[in-house]
């Protein structure tokens, strides 16, 4: 493995700050500075970083990741468009991207390498909810907002949201959904003809996006995690 991804994987830090922390004659091979970009075997070679062993972490991976628009979730692209996998190169583990955001749409995406968890965000038994701001071209009017509450019929079967309330800006209207059926809460906004310009998910369950940015990612605390599970205990 290249040095500087051992260094950013094992460190928590980005591809950058590596090769920085390389350069600046942090980093140990075996004992001796190294200040080039050398090949490191994870298994025998002795890596530090500010004489501090890096070791590859061990336990699964859980991060909750802001999805810019314009980028697919998934492995592979037949049209050659950007897939999100490019925010992740760092990473040495097969990951799952966990709950559908189409390519225009942004916002959180769980990431983890816990195929258990990722089933409990994503089976419908479970129900967590998922919220989203949505940007409408025009505001909408109370009138409609109510006919929005009460749900409708779509092609694939009745829908409503959990909760669909206005918000302090006039064009944002704020949705929470339980399902995960595909493209949902477009087809439900087509519906009542109301185009959208911006649809960003801010929350599942009790994780939220908070401050990160576009391509941005951190790593879910324990107590984000002890929580999410135990509503999952709760639903299941």
């Amino acid at each position: 493995m290249r040095i500087n991804r051992f260094v950013a994987l094992c460190g928590n830090i980005s591809r950058r700050k590596a090769d920085e922390a390389i350069k600046e004659g942090r980093v140990s091979v075996n004992g001796r500075i190294v200040r080039e970009f050398v090949d490191v075997d994870p298994q025998k070679d002795l890596v530090c970083l500010d004489d501090k062993r890096l070791r590859l972490p061990e336990g699964h991976l859980y991060l909750a990741f802001y999805k810019p628009p314009g980028f697919l979730v998934s492995n592979s692209s037949s049209d050659g468009k950007p897939l999100i996998t490019s925010f992740f190169r760092d990473i040495e583990r097969k990951l799952i991207f966990v709950g559908r955001l189409d390519f225009l749409s942004e916002g959180l995406l769980l990431v983890t390498s816990d195929g258990e968890f990722a089933h409990m965000v994503m089976h419908p038994a479970y129900e967590v909810e998922k919220v989203y701001l949505v940007k409408t071209k025009k505001p909408v009017k109370a009138a409609l907002l109510k006919r929005m509450e009460r749900g409708v019929q779509l092609e694939d079967g009745f829908f409503k949201p959990v909760q669909i309330r206005k918000t302090q800006q006039p064009q944002w209207l704020l949705i929470g959904i339980k399902t995960g059926r595909n493209r949902i809460i477009r087809r439900f906004f087509a519906h009542f003809n109301i185009p959208i310009l911006r649809l960003k998910r801010i929350a599942i369950g009790n994780i939220e996006l908070g401050s990160l940015q576009p391509g941005q990612y951190r790593h879910l605390t324990p107590l984000e995690l002890r929580a999410f599970r135990k509503l999952i205990k709760r639903k299941g």
